[in-house]
């Protein structure tokens, strides 16, 4: 019981770091690099939302306009593609590299 207990704890001292220490956009890309198998890969990556955007946009720490707009910077960098409830992460490799960048690595 210990070890679930901390194991839970860690996830969300993770959750409160991502939500305090980052932007929007490095938060979104974080979600999207975690859900592609490979995420040095440049072979597109289709990943089916299991909840409404509105709704993902609260998990990240932001509201669905600002989501929006973030989504729509990625879509104009070429990193995603939207359609519907279908998001698909184009080259993970390049939204690694963003998501380095971000993370100052």
């Amino acid at each position: 019981m210990l070890g679930a207990m901390s194991q839970h704890l860690r996830v969300l001292v993770g959750l409160l770091d991502d939500l305090t220490l980052k932007d929007v956009e490095t938060r979104l890309a974080n979600w999207l690099i975690k859900r592609c198998p490979d995420r040095e890969g440049t072979r597109p990556v289709v990943i089916e939302l299991p909840m409404t955007k509105r709704v993902l946009a609260a998990e990240l720490g932001t509201v669905s306009e600002t989501f929006s707009r973030t989504l729509a910077k990625f879509r104009e960098q070429e990193l995603v593609a939207v359609k519907g409830r279908r998001l698909t992460v184009l080259s993970p490799a390049r939204l690694t590299a963003l998501l380095r960048k971000h993370l100052g690595e």
